[in-house]
């Protein structure tokens, strides 16, 4: 399992080390930045997705880099400030930021890249592990650009993704960005040898909208479990099922 979405996977004797990563580009305060925004929102909303996409995984993040295509002053200081802030979000101030930044050229778009290493033992990560029948929930609404400043109060948070890793009805956690819940549900059924079977009454321009800085999270449960599930956390959406040798209509 050397990939699985945006991870990879690199297996030791003791445990896994995992990897993931993300890139922002075109939002800052530059002259060619397509969406004026605080280069700290910048920094905090690219580690966003990293950081859930491993922490979604079960595993305990170790280490983050990043890279910002700006200079050191101001934009890459305001930058740095904002992945700070992130991890102290994330209850992970600990962790100590080690990156670089453009000084050779001058730049008129901003950029960040980030790479997050986590590790875990096998026991403990919750990758391909639908082996059920099971009921797909997403929590937040699919919002990007614009959107994401007006209402990021909205989007789901750390501490929700590590309550769904913790209890024993939810089989696999996603954080879905920019190619949707559409294509993260078919995703999440195929890695797991099974289809999605989406419910009738899902929008489809809806589905398939970019969620931005995994502004939806998509939660696989245990099937039997999924009316307690519900009871637990009512603001989770049904998206609808995950089979095993069925055909789905939706296309991968």
């Amino acid at each position: 399992m050397p990939q699985v979405r945006d991870l990879s996977i690199i297996d030791l004797p003791s445990g896994c080390i995992l990897t993931s990563c993300d890139i922002s580009a075109g939002f800052g305060e530059k002259l060619h930045d397509s969406l004026t925004v605080a280069p700290e929102l910048t920094g905090q909303l690219t580690l966003r997705v990293a950081l859930l996409e491993m922490i979604a995984t079960g595993a305990e993040v170790v280490a983050v880099s990043d890279v910002v295509g700006a200079e050191m002053e101001p934009t890459g200081r305001r930058i740095i400030a904002g992945l700070e802030n992130e991890l102290k979000k994330a209850n992970l101030a600990h962790i100590e930021l080690n990156g670089s930044t453009e000084e050779n050229m001058e730049v008129a778009a901003t950029s960040v890249g980030v790479l997050v290493t986590g590790f875990a033992t096998r026991a403990a990560l919750k990758i391909t592990n639908v082996h059920q029948a099971a009921i797909l929930f997403a929590f937040g609404e699919p919002i990007v650009g614009a959107e994401v400043l007006q209402k990021m109060d909205q989007m789901p948070d750390y501490q929700l993704v590590k309550r769904l890793i913790k209890n024993n009805a939810v089989l696999e956690v996603v954080p879905v960005g920019s190619k949707g819940m559409a294509y993260e549900a078919n995703l999440l059924a195929h890695l797991n040898n099974g289809v999605f079977i989406p419910d009738d009454t899902l929008n489809d321009e809806k589905m398939n909208k970019t969620a931005g800085p995994a502004s939806v999270i998509l939660a696989a449960v245990k099937a039997d479990l999924a009316a307690p599930f519900l009871k637990e956390y009512p603001s989770a959406k049904c998206l609808g099922a995950i089979h095993r040798n069925e055909v789905s209509t939706w296309e991968k």
